[in-house]
This record gives C-alpha cells, structure tokens and sequence, in this order.
C-alpha cells in the first residue's frame, strides 16, 4: 500500500496511534471506535496506508487532536510492567481467559499474498474483516509477494517472476480490451458524465481482468478482533507451511507485545497443529476419482436437513417455531406437526415470515435446517464467498485441477485467449512448484482457477447470504452461483425459497 516519508510533526502525532509508524503490520491503539470503521473502509477502495487515513482524519477536523493525545505523565514501561503483572495473575494463574477475550484489537497488516490473506480468514470465524478489493482498484506491477522459499533457487525465482509478469501483461491488455469493449457495449444512463461512465466501465473492466493476476498478488486487510482470537490466529500462522506466514506471525506478536504484554503468551502452535495436516494429507491419498469428482456441475447440494426423512425441512422449521412459542416438550411439537395438513404449517411459516423486510433477519428456529453444497468455483468468487462468516466452509488447497472459469465480458471481447495464455504459463510452473516446492505451487494459481469447496450452512445464514449475492449490485461470479444454490433448494423446500432474496424481490416491486 502506498506510505510516504512522513515529517516528524506527523510521524510523531501518528506515534500515538499505531504501534509502527512504517512497518506492514501495526495495531491502531487510542482512537475512539467511532472513527476505525471509516478509516478501514475508504482502504477498500483506497490504494493508501490506513496511517495515512488516521493523518487525514486527525488534520482535516474530523477528530479533535488535543481530546486524544495522552496528557498523562506516566513511563509506558512502568504502566506495561503493572499489567503484566495484572495479567500473569489472571489470566496465566487463573486461567480467566475471559479477560483476553475483553480485549479488542485493530490489527492491519499490509501487503500480504492473497493467497495468505485467505487462509487467514478462515482460521478463526469471530474476527471481523475488511480487506482491500481488486474489484474497485488496479494493482500495481511491483504488487506481489515473491515466496521466500525461492531465495536460494534462482533458477525458479527467475521462472516464477516471469509467470508473474506474464500475468500481468494479460490483466493490463484485457483492461485495455474489456475498457473498449464495453464503451462500445454499454450503454450511458441518464444524465450519466462521460467521467463517472468511464469509471463505471473501468470498474468492471479491472473486475473481469483480474482472473488473469495470481494468489500471490498483494493486498491488505484490517480485522477487528479480541486478544484471544488473535492467539489462536497466531498459533495457526507460526503452524501454517508457508515462510510468508510464520513472518508475518512474528510481526503480529512484536507488535502486539506493545499494546497488549502478556496477552499475546500463548503463540506457540501445538504438536497437533504441526503434525494433523500433513498426517491427514497422507491418508485422504487412498480417495479415488468418482464421477463426482470430475463432473462439470459447478453446485450441487449433497445433503440436507430432512433428506430420506419422514420429516421435511419445513417440518423442522416449524418443530422449533412451536416448540419455542408453546411452552410444549419437542416431543409434544413433533406429534403436532406429524398431524398437522399442510395448510396448516404453510399458515405458521407465513405468520414467521410476513412483514420481513430486506434488512431483517429471520428468526432462530430457521438454524434448526442445514444445506450442504458441493462447489467448484473461481479463486475470485471464493475470495468473495468465504467472508460469509456465519457459514461452514471445507475446502482442499488451491489448485489447477478443477479447470478454470472465463468472464463472459472476455468471452463477448474476443479476448480469451489473453486469459488462457496467462492461465497456462502458470500451470507449467504449478507442475514444476508441486514437485520441487509444493508449498509454493498455491501462489502461482490464478483468480481464474477453480477451487472445491463444501458450503454448509444453515437456512438464517444462507438466507442473509442470498440477500446480499442475489442482487444485480453482487459480482456476476458469485450472484451466478448463489441463484444455482436458491434454485436447489426450491427443489427440496419451495416454502423455504419463497421469503429468500428479498432485496431483489423488493427492488422489483417498486
């Protein structure tokens, strides 16, 4: 991210709230809650350090300084020393873990692989994160993270760089293409400027383009997130095979030794999570190709609450309205329900549903039903999938197995065979990686390449998901995919599907 040599006026006010002033991992301490949001959500659509936001916001009279500059006189060794102590009491003595989980962080860390930033979002489901978009920004040539395994091999270190510039060039020329295609496709709305028609279409252009960029292009991301999630992240990057995540796993605990002593003691990953991957990743070898494996459906729901049961999703879904709402043993529901003619469980699905509007969430009784999907999506759309928290995901390791996916604008451009060049100098070297440096091999697959994922989530989250992917503002990848899910679970459970996507539904109706 962009960072510029400050003046000591502004290095030496910015001191009092990061913990480094350069470095690409800092924790913002001493801020107000108020104003973080603001400053991590213009980095999503902003190619700038969030110190140089948190300047912007302490200068332009957005906060008042003087309330947030400290006016004590106390050394910060003295007040560190006393809550190590207090901490060492409670929390290492005691085993009162709750204190640790009081304790909010705001980490951000910069310029870090895609592939790594990822991996990072699914080691603990509690953090909340905000990350920087190839959607809305272009990045750079120099944005990208060159394996440190490769120092010493420069035979690959050379190999990789040309696949890397190679990418590049591809996603430069399909900007290019896709940014003339669609001036000539697209069509200006009403009283649209020629500059914000030019940014529309670029927009998509840089969205469509990036299929061609590889894992190891850099971004960024802040997360918000208590000491305690903070160790088990840390522990989980010091296991992780990468050098680039032991690293940064290193840079998070120096760093957060100056905000947070003591709470950062238990860093060290365990036996078990050193050994269980790789002992795991022995075993799964005896799976053998099914035609499953290498069918050409991109969704397909494997399993579901109800399934080869006497007792249907709905059915499930109104056990525990009632169980809730009655007083009554779920065994009392379960005979009442069995009973009941469908008239009468449509009456208490409406009556659950009605006047939900687009930003309501349905109640707790819809977590009671569980779907499970099987897909096989781009690297770009499961960068977009898995920031759905409240969602279970398994997923297998990034690879070019699975084949790859073409934006229908490349397609419609003529301008595929940009996309399949890039896509194929990367699969040379992912061979090549997979036998020399395997744990490198991930960084060299592109956004285009498919990913198998297990999705299992249940009706409350997926209907919070289809609400925000089902809608003409989702990107086309991933809105694609979330009507396939809507669509499979219209075949099992009709009543389920009608209230879901209501933000589309609604914005038809007006």
């Amino acid at each position: 991210m962009k960072m510029r040599k400050l003046t000591p006026e502004e290095e030496k006010l910015l001191e009092n709230f990061v913990t480094d002033v350069y470095g690409p991992v800092y924790f913002i301490h001493s801020l107000p809650e108020f104003i973080i949001p603001p400053i991590n959500s213009k980095v999503s659509r902003r190619d700038t350090s969030w110190r140089l936001n948190i300047l912007e916001s302490l200068t332009d009279g957005d906060l008042n300084i003087t309330d947030y500059i400290p006016k004590h006189n106390i050394p910060l060794e003295k007040a560190i020393q006393k809550a190590k102590e207090f901490h060492e009491k409670w929390v290492e003595r005691f085993g009162h873990s709750s204190i640790a989980e009081q304790h909010l962080m705001h980490l951000c860390v910069e310029d870090v692989s895609r592939l790594l930033s990822g991996d990072i979002e699914l080691m603990n489901r509690r953090p909340a994160f905000i990350e920087w978009s190839q959607r809305y920004q272009k990045p750079t040539r120099d944005k990208v993270v060159i394996p440190k395994e490769l120092e010493g091999k420069p035979d690959l270190k050379e190999k990789f760089l040309k696949v890397w510039n190679n990418s590049y060039d591809a996603y430069e020329k399909l900007v290019e293409v896709l940014t003339e295609y669609l001036a000539r496709a697209e069509e200006k709305k009403e009283g649209e400027s020629e500059e914000r028609f030019y940014n529309r279409i670029s927009k998509i252009a840089f969205e469509d383009a990036r299929y061609a960029l590889l894992l190891a292009t850099k971004t960024s991301f802040a997360v918000a997130l208590n000491a305690l999630d903070l160790q088990d992240i840390v522990r989980k990057l010091f296991a992780h095979p990468t050098k680039e995540a032991k690293l940064l796993a290193e840079r998070i605990v120096e760093q957060g030794e100056k905000i947070a002593p003591s709470m950062l003691r238990h860093t060290t990953p365990t036996v078990y999570q050193l050994k269980v991957h790789d002992r795991l990743k022995n075993l799964a070898s005896v799976v053998k190709e099914d035609e499953l494996s290498n069918s050409d459906e991109d969704v397909i729901l494997i399993d579901y609450t109800g399934k080869d049961s006497e007792y249907s999703p709905v059915d499930i879904v109104i056990m525990h309205i009632l169980f809730t709402y009655s007083g009554k043993s779920f065994e009392a529901v379960r005979k009442t329900v069995k009973e009941m003619d469908e008239e009468g469980k449509s009456k208490i699905l409406q009556q659950a549903v009605e006047d939900i509007g687009e930003f309501d969430h349905l109640m707790e009784a819809f977590k009671s039903v569980r779907f499970k999907f099987q897909l096989k999506i781009s690297e770009a759309n499961w960068h977009q999938l898995l920031r759905h928290r409240t969602i279970v995901f398994d997923c297998g390791e990034p690879t070019i197995e699975n084949g790859f996916v073409i934006p229908p604008n490349i397609e419609k451009a003529k301008a595929s065979e940009i996309l399949i060049k890039a896509i194929k100098a990367s699969e040379e070297l992912f061979i090549e990686l997979k036998e020399k440096l395997p744990e490198v091999s991930p960084y060299v697959v592109t956004n285009a390449h498919k990913r198998l994922v297990l999705m299992n989530a249940d009706l409350w989250a997926f209907d919070h998901f289809a609400n925000l992917r089902c809608t003409n503002e989702a990107q086309w990848d991933i809105r694609n995919v979330s009507f396939k899910m809507l669509d499979l679970i219209k075949e099992v459970a009709p009543q389920l599907a009608t209230f879901m996507a209501r933000r589309k539904k609604l914005k038809r109706w007006r």
